[in-house]
């Protein structure tokens, strides 16, 4: 494992990694780590982001021999499910291990058969997506956060990426959007989560990617969800001092209207170094499993309480 976690500036296994990581035996010649994920890994209250798990995939790939953008990542979430204090193994498939964009990896919860999460990369279709309806920047209803949530928390002891998301309503659309780079602490902020000397770390795009597309799901079922399935592409590396747009759309339910088992979402990442011509950096789908122990916690926890009252009514 150690060949593959050589990036001192990555922020995630580098010098001060964020998640710790120790090589252990394993059979078969596989490449093996066991993982555990802590308190600074909270999204819902209770079990890890994620975006963290999904972002040590990235971290891994960008930092093989081989790897290239663009690049298109199959997320699958299974097993019992992770909580905060649980360990992990980090498993490399043993026969795509130095394949770059044909890497296979899985983290599968310590007593677990299935695995918690299997990101499966490869080289992308070349399907350009339509940009859309952009939200109005100016015409937006704040969403609520948590404290201690690894993308929405604004009150942390370990730095996060504290984002406020944002619902709009545009010609019927329904839409949720947040932005990076508005204000220059976001790019002292972008200090802490690098990749290398002046790249953002993907980790950043697929969790607020993640986040806010399931706001999208949300804010059409106002019902709370976990992920089981994301597909992603990235086109580019992201630099630390760009721009960027989230945006994310309700996409339909699997189940009841009433009473919906899935939610799914899509969404768009878009670079605004250009504001007239916006660029599509990186954008995907993804489906949610309706949790109701979620949505409780929902409103009973996030802030502030005023935010509650127009979503739930």
């Amino acid at each position: 494992m150690k060949e593959f976690l050589n990036n001192p500036y990555s922020f995630m296994t580098g010098r001060d990694p964020f998640i710790r990581v120790k090589s252990v035996d394993a059979p078969k010649g596989n490449t093996c780590a066991e993982i555990i994920f802590e308190n600074h890994h909270e999204g819902f209250i209770g079990i890890p982001h994620g975006g963290v798990a999904m972002g040590l995939c990235l971290d891994i790939w960008r930092n093989l021999e081989g790897s290239q953008y663009p690049v298109q990542v199959s997320f699958r979430f299974a097993g019992s499910g992770i909580s905060i204090g649980d360990k992990a193994v980090l498993e490399i498939e043993p026969e795509v291990e130095t394949g770059g964009n044909g890497l296979t990896l899985k983290i599968t919860k310590t007593g677990d058969r299935k695995p918690y999460l299997r990101a499966s990369f490869s080289k992308p279709p070349s399907v350009v997506p339509q940009l859309g309806i952009k939200p109005d920047p100016e015409k937006f209803r704040p969403l609520p956060y948590y404290k201690n949530c690894l993308v929405c928390g604004h009150s942390r002891s370990v730095v996060g990426l504290q984002r406020q998301f944002r619902y709009h309503e545009i010609q019927g659309e329904k839409m949720v959007s947040v932005l990076w780079g508005k204000q220059d602490v976001d790019f002292d902020r972008a200090g802490y989560f690098l990749i290398g000397q002046d790249e953002l770390h993907p980790f950043v795009l697929i969790a607020i990617f993640d986040e806010n597309t399931a706001w999208g799901g949300f804010m059409e079922t106002r019902r709370a969800g976990l992920s089981v399935k994301l597909d992603f592409f990235i086109k580019r590396p992201i630099m630390r001092n760009e721009k960027l747009l989230f945006i994310g759309r309700p996409a339909g339910i699997r189940g009841a209207p009433s009473s919906p088992r899935f939610f799914s979402a899509n969404g768009q990442i878009l670079s605004m170094s250009d504001p007239n011509n916006p660029e599509i950096v990186a954008h995907g789908w993804g489906e949610w499993v309706v949790i109701s122990q979620y949505t409780e916690q929902i409103k009973s926890n996030l802030i502030p309480k005023s935010d509650l009252e127009w979503i739930f009514g």
